[in-house]
This record gives structure tokens, C-alpha cells and sequence, in this order.
């Protein structure tokens, strides 16, 4: 029987109101070549980089262009650089939608981005910004006719899973389980679920919040560090 791979978390985003700043430590933390920035959202006031990370994942920086962007709020709110968004592939967004209406989760955007649907949830109902985007095949994404510099020596190949904090671990993700129509597993007490190859994990906190970024390192990157602290992120790297 042939299992379906969707969904798959594809994206994670940090917010940060030092954008060069963090985008310097970030690539050099983790041997990344410059990225990709995409002129949409310039138009919501927001500067971004998107970094692939192995043939699959990326990682992305956002920050305020100016003092109008809506993201300054969330700044403020979070005290400095902290996950801001996850963006998870689907194939189809209907029945997602369904489960979203029938678990009361709002939609606060829905619209075509680079011929693609897209929506995102409100951040209060899910614990934080989530993206779904409608892209019917598992082998593509957004970015697949951008042409990235290659890194020369990167030290991670892979985002693998993420902790999201929150005051009910087991609600949450519950939440989740039931818009992205996966089950709720459990490890060491710890309910997640598992999107395609990759894990999220809810975990118990005051401050609902993407609370940890899980990386693999690559043959050059095994002297990294366990944990890194990247503001109120904390990247958990994987070593072979």
C-alpha cells in the first residue's frame, strides 16, 4: 500500500528586527550561501531570505521594512528573533480548510503566490503563523526555478522538526493533528505528530511560540554544537 507523503513541512521562518544582522550569523553559523528574496513581500512591508537547506528544506529570515509592517507588533509582543511561521505543503487544501472550519480556525490570508494557493492561519488559534500551500506535487516547491548559490562547505543538510510551545501540549496538538488530518503520536510524554519525514513536537510553556528548529549536520558540520541559542530559538542539531 502506498503511503502519501503529504503533508510536508517545508519551510520555517524566523522573525527578527535585525535582518543583516541575523541573516550574516545565520548563514555563517551553518555554512549557508547568500538566498533567495522574494519581491511579494516587499508589498506587506516586510524584508525575507529564504536558505535551502539540503534538496528539501528551508529556512527563512523576515523582517519589517518599515514601521507600518504588521510585523512589528509580533516583534514587540515576543521581545526580539523568534520563529515566526512554518509552511507546510499539501496537495489538496480542501479538506484542510474543512477541518480548519469545523475546529473554528480562522483563515487570516488566503491568495495565489507565484501561481500557487496559499493560506495562513491566525497565529491565536494555532499558536503560530502556519502556512498551507497547495502544491500537488511532493517533489516541487516554490523556489524550484530559483537558482540558488551553492554553499561552499555547508554544515547542515536538513530541518527535520520543530518544538511548538504552548500552555496545553495536548490540545494543541490535537488542533493540529485534526486540520492536517495526521494522528497525535507520543515520545517520552511528549505528544507530536509527523509531517512526511519531518516531526513537530508540542512541548509546555506560558508563551505559545516556535521554540526550537531541528537541523542534521552534515560530514563538515559534526563539531556544532548539541544546542544553539538563536534568540529565543534554539537550533537542536542532529550528528550522524
Amino acid at each position: 500500500m502506498t503511503t502519501s507523503p503529504f503533508p510536508i513541512l517545508r519551510q520555517i521562518a524566523l522573525g527578527t528586527a535585525d535582518f543583516a544582522g541575523d541573516g550574516d550569523r545565520l548563514r555563517t553559523l551553518f555554512g549557508l550561501a547568500p538566498g533567495y528574496t522574494d519581491p511579494m513581500l516587499e508589498d506587506v512591508g516586510m524584508a525575507d531570505e529564504t536558505l535551502p537547506v539540503g534538496d528539501v528544506a528551508y529556512l527563512e529570515l523576515v523582517a519589517p521594512l518599515n514601521e507600518k509592517a504588521p510585523i512589528n507588533g509580533w516583534l514587540a509582543k515576543v521581545g526580539g528573533t523568534a520563529g515566526y511561521c512554518a509552511s507546510i505543503q499539501v496537495s489538496d487544501l480542501t479538506p484542510h480548510l474543512a477541518a480548519a472550519e469545523t475546529a473554528g480556525v480562522r483563515i487570516a490570508v488566503d491568495l495565489d503566490v507565484h501561481g500557487k494557493r496559499i493560506i495562513q492561519f491566525h497565529p491565536a488559534d494555532m499558536g503560530l503563523l502556519v502556512e498551507l500551500d497547495e502544491i500537488p506535487d511532493p517533489q516541487a516547491w516554490h523556489w524550484d526555478d530559483v537558482d540558488f548559490a551553492t554553499p561552499a562547505e555547508p554544515l547542515i543538510q536538513d530541518v527535520v522538526g520543530m518544538d511548538v510551545a504552548t500552555a496545553d501540549p495536548v490540545a494543541r496538538a490535537e488542533l493540529w493533528a485534526a486540520v492536517l488530518g495526521v494522528e497525535v503520536d507520543e515520545w517520552d510524554d511528549v505528544p507530536l505528530i509527523r509531517l512526511g519525514e519531518r516531526t513537530v513536537r508540542f512541548v509546555k510553556d506560558d508563551v505559545a511560540r516556535l521554540s526550537a528548529i531541528d537541523v542534521v549536520a552534515t560530514a563538515a558540520g559534526q563539531d556544532l554544537p548539541d544546542e544553539i541559542d538563536f534568540g529565543r530559538v534554539t537550533f537542536r542539531v542532529q550528528h550522524a
